[in-house]
């Protein structure tokens, strides 16, 4: 059964789809599947923005979101003992790496967790697969 959990995975983009087109294929052959284990699966391929997700300052919003559900920034800013400005900015950098979004109620925008899951499951998977990660090329323009 399907729980209410935003997975996120890094060097896993090649797995879910071929789970995710099985899946496909036997729900249109009418044969049974296993469901997914979470709700929604969202694969990073980059590993800068596996760097950004688990920032401490992230990571703590993340956890006060899933947990405390606030009703707002504000709220968020209150509940982790920080700058409004500064939360902003990190809630907003979760949001543009996929892992929350804002509902508005009047005047305050509330941050939850992506679709609306109450969990979040990590997974990074080694060694990194070059084909769905930019992590060879930077180690090229590094060297």
């Amino acid at each position: 059964m399907t729980t209410n959990t935003l997975k996120i995975t890094y060097g896993q983009c090649e797995n879910n789809q071929r789970a995710a087109r099985e899946r496909l294929r036997r729900a249109e052959a009418g044969e049974e599947f296993d469901e997914q284990e979470a709700a929604f699966i969202l694969n990073l391929d980059d590993l800068a923005d596996v760097e950004r997700l688990m920032r401490r300052l992230n990571l703590q919003l993340l956890d006060i979101v899933a947990s405390e559900r606030p009703e707002s920034i504000r709220e968020t800013a209150r509940l982790v003992d920080r700058d409004y400005k500064e939360v902003h900015r990190n809630l907003e950098e979760l949001e543009e790496l996929g892992v929350i979004e804002f509902t508005t109620e009047g005047n305050s925008k509330r941050p939850i967790l992506r679709d609306g899951t109450e969990a979040i499951d990590l997974s990074i998977t080694f060694p990194i697969d070059a084909d769905t990660s930019d992590f060879t090329a930077r180690q090229e323009r590094s060297a």
